[in-house]
Parts: structure tokens; sequence; C-alpha cells
């Protein structure tokens, strides 16, 4: 029996969705994040649930969590509301009456394009995800993405790229790559180096299209920091390809992406020069690789494979 699969990404500013029947996506879609509160926020995922109808519901969210207890991390989630610890798998799963699981968004991330996007059929793969707000991580082995019951093995966007740099709001270290590569972080830089001041990374891309030289500069500098990251994880860890995605991707990879094969191709005798990839599922991956994603042994183990219908 063929099974329908739902995932839901928890973002800050939306909840996405994505229905998966079979081989193929068959709905998705978004609404605005619940602004009141943690409870509105899980009716909101509970309502577009129940509407589609899944034999299994898997969720995406921000940060740490722990995917043996199915609780939120401590400052784990960008929402409103007293999330750390907070039961979201099984609260989740009384409400809608189906297994439900809960993982990192960048994990998932990763498992929708490992599974049905750009690394579809590739077996070592890095995956960067490029947010407003911050940058995540995941890195698939032998086909299978790793992860660990705290869901934190991938946190690339804290491996640090200049020491001594500019300070880290979201991990505390200075100079790691969410500081040169988050859309707030593209944004500071710009404004730093000149007299305007853009509202967000769209308008920095927008000058860049402009010829404007502060924000071609900041953008090479950001695809220089993502290449450096990749670069060095490629050379300890077998590496096909690089997967780039995430909110703010389609508007700073076109910007970026020379300077990241430019700093790739320096140790191809090391690394073997992976191929830089833009992810093919666009914002819905997370939603995606949620839907598809099995229940994590308390040992630490991949995600799982495309399940079998």
């Amino acid at each position: 029996m063929v099974k329908r699969l739902l995932g839901v990404e928890m973002g800050v500013d939306e909840l996405r969705w994505a229905l998966i029947v079979g081989d193929s996506i068959e709905d998705k879609g978004s609404t605005e994040t619940p602004r009141a509160g943690l409870l509105h926020a899980i009716d909101a995922v509970a309502r577009t649930t129940r509407g589609h109808r899944p034999d299994r519901l898997g969720v995406a969210v921000p940060g740490d969590l722990n995917r043996t207890t199915g609780t939120v991390g401590v400052g784990s989630m960008n929402l409103v509301g007293p999330w750390a610890g907070y039961p979201l798998r099984d609260e989740l799963a009384y409400r809608v009456g189906c297994p439900t699981e809960i993982l990192n968004d960048a994990r998932a991330f990763g498992h929708g394009e490992l599974a049905m996007g750009a690394a579809k059929g590739l077996e070592n793969v890095l995956f960067i995800m490029l947010h407003r707000g911050g940058v995540g991580g995941a890195y698939a082995f032998e086909g299978r993405i790793l992860a660990s019951p705290d869901d934190r093995l991938g946190e690339f966007g804290h491996l640090t790229v200049e020491p001594g740099g500019t300070p880290c709001p979201g991990c505390g270290g200075r100079g790691c790559l969410e500081t040169f590569v988050s859309g707030q972080a593209v944004v500071r830089r710009f404004r730093a180096r000149s007299s305007w001041s853009p509202s967000g990374v769209t308008a920095v891309t927008d000058a860049a299209a402009d010829g404007d030289q502060v924000a071609l500069e900041v953008l090479a500098d950001s695809g220089r920091a993502v290449g450096v990251i990749l670069n060095s994880l490629a050379a300890a860890f077998p590496t096909q390809a690089a997967v780039v995605g995430g909110d703010i991707a389609d508007a700073v990879l076109p910007w970026m992406a020379d300077e990241i094969r430019t700093v790739l191709a320096e140790r191809p005798s090391c690394t073997f020069e992976p191929d830089l990839l833009a992810a093919s599922l666009g914002v819905w991956a997370p939603a995606v690789g949620a839907a598809l994603t099995l229940p994590l042994p308390v040992r630490m183990e991949g995600v799982g494979r495309l399940p079998e219908q």
C-alpha cells in the first residue's frame, strides 16, 4: 500500500509542508507562522496535518533537540513561547493521531536533497543551508544523512573561518561561517563598509547586479568563507559534491559560486574537488526531508534512506 507522508518545517516566518505519495510530491504549501506563541504554532501544524490525512508526520525544527525523547532543546527555537524541553513529538502525535518524528531543519534539508533533490543518487555529500538568521549543515555518508540523538551533527555554520573575527551571537565564538553568510551577516558586513543601509539580503544582491563594488566584495567574501569550510570538510570526509540551499540561496549563490569553486579547486589531490550543486527542491527541502525521515535509533545512525512504500 502506498503511504502518505507529510513533512512540515516550523520556520520562524513560515510553516511549509510537503505531502509525498509514492515517489512524488503530491502537494505543498505554506502559511505564516503564528506569532501568538507555542500552542498556536502547534495548532497550525496539527490543522495542516489533519487536512492531509498522512500515515506518518515528520516535523523539521530549527536548532538542537532530543530525538530520543522527542523534546526541543534549550534555546532551540526562534519562535515565540517556552520551547525548551517541550515534548513536541508526543504532543503532535497525540493531536494528529499518526506516528510522528522531529528532527533538525538542516538535517531535514540534507535528507530531502539526498532523497529527491540535487544529491539524489550520490553517496557522500556535504550540505550547507543558508537562512536569513543562520547557517545549517548536514553530511551524507554512504547514502545516509549522519545524525545523532541530539541532532547536532552537522553544525557547519559554527566552524571558524576567521579566528578572532566578528562575534557570533548564536554560538558565542568569533569568526564562524555564520558571521559571513547568513542573510543578517551579509547585510551587517555591507552596512559596515557603505553609507547605505539595505533592508535585507536581496537589496545587497540587487546592488551587486547594479555594479556596487562594496556589495560585490561582501558577497565574494561570503563565497570564500563557504569555500574554506567546504574545502576543509572535504579534506576530512569523502565528498562527491556540496549542495547549497536555504531561504537566501537563490539570491546569494549566483554571486558566491565562483569564489566557492575557486577555493574547492585549491587542493584537488586531497579533496578531489567536489562538485558544487544548487539545491533543487528550493525552500521545500526541509519539509520533504522531514516527510521521508524514519525514527532514529538511540545509537548514532543515519536518518534513513527513502522508505519502502
